[in-house]
């Protein structure tokens, strides 16, 4: 995994938010499984909104606006809803365990698996202990998908996300 670097995304559902990318993963033409997490503990993040994503490194143009592809969720701290901001589909789920729960030793895991059959890609999203569905994206030739996290404007990406990690395995 690369070094954490802030990353500029011109898809306007990040547009209130600072991101930062911890590497990119290339999606070969074979059956392979990958994916990326992060942990944070909500009592110690001054943030109320997260953003988790992997998101397609190409632009997709639709009715001449450039949009990313890939799968991504905004979770809000507060309540622990999960909300879809990619594809329009609204609520994912929310996240039953109480917020005040997470600590150090026990942090909010957030972590996106996406297995690789065909020329689909099926997301499975992974919350502390729960799964949540997601909807699946068409592999393209030469796919790199970049890992993004954040948080909202002017709060600092960099120290709300601890324990990242990219991986990927061949099926």
């Amino acid at each position: 995994m690369h070094t954490p670097a802030p990353l500029v995304s011109p898809e306007t559902a990040f547009a209130s938010y600072d991101l930062v990318s911890f590497g990119k993963v290339l999606v070969p033409a074979h059956p392979l499984r990958f994916g990326f997490q992060v942990d944070i503990v909500p009592s110690q993040s001054v943030c109320k909104q997260v953003v988790f994503a992997l998101v397609s490194s190409e632009l997709e143009i639709q009715n001449g606006v450039k949009r990313s592809h890939g799968f991504a969720v905004r979770v809000d701290i507060e309540t622990g809803e999960i909300w879809d901001l990619l594809n329009d589909s609204g609520l994912v789920g929310w996240i039953e365990q109480p917020m005040d729960s997470f600590t150090d030793e026990e942090p909010l895991l957030l972590n996106w698996e996406i297995e690789h059959y065909g020329a689909a890609l099926i997301p499975k999203l992974k919350i502390a202990s729960e799964v949540f569905l997601y909807p699946a994206l068409r592999h393209t030739p030469d796919m790199v998908m970049d890992t993004v996290a954040g948080n909202e404007t002017g709060k600092g990406p960099l120290t709300t996300f601890i324990h990242p990690a990219v991986w990927k395995e061949s099926l």
